[in-house]
């Protein structure tokens, strides 16, 4: 393999760790900027994925939630938790305002992406103290 070759598959695979790193950037702002709740009755929980060599850890925070109603589902790119609130909560209640007075929410739901290394074929849950979720999702081997 010559000198130019070997530079322009370098340069190659840094411009791929660059575009991905620029993709996961891009996914990242769009997330923050989504509402945390949806007139549907619906809240948005916080959470954080980690990325490990093995595997994915998700860390839910469902604070008020009824967690003997959670629900954990996993398809081939997407990660979908769903938990019924303890009780009805108002809009006025979580953002502090008069304004939506009218929106209850019920439930928290969400819809988390999954990377395309993901096997959502074998996730493990477990509720920690606190109400908090941790999902963990190995990655595909090979």
């Amino acid at each position: 393999m010559t000198l130019y070759e070997e530079l322009r598959r370098e340069w190659e695979r840094l411009r791929r760790k660059i575009m991905e790193e620029v993709d996961r950037m891009l996914y990242e702002l769009e997330e923050s900027m989504h509402y945390g709740w949806s007139p549907d009755g619906s809240l948005r929980p916080l959470y954080t994925v980690y990325d490990y060599p093995d595997r994915y850890t998700v860390l839910v925070d469902l604070a008020a939630a009824d967690t003997s109603s959670l629900e954990v589902k996993a398809t081939e790119d997407r990660l979908v938790i769903e938990a019924r609130l303890e009780r009805e909560i108002r809009f006025s209640d979580v953002y502090g305002t008069p304004l939506g007075r009218e929106v209850k929410f019920r439930l928290y739901r969400h819809e988390i992406p999954l990377p395309p290394d993901a096997d959502p074929s074998d996730i493990h849950v477990r509720i920690r103290p606190n109400k908090i979720v941790e999902i963990i999702i190995p990655k595909k081997r090979g």
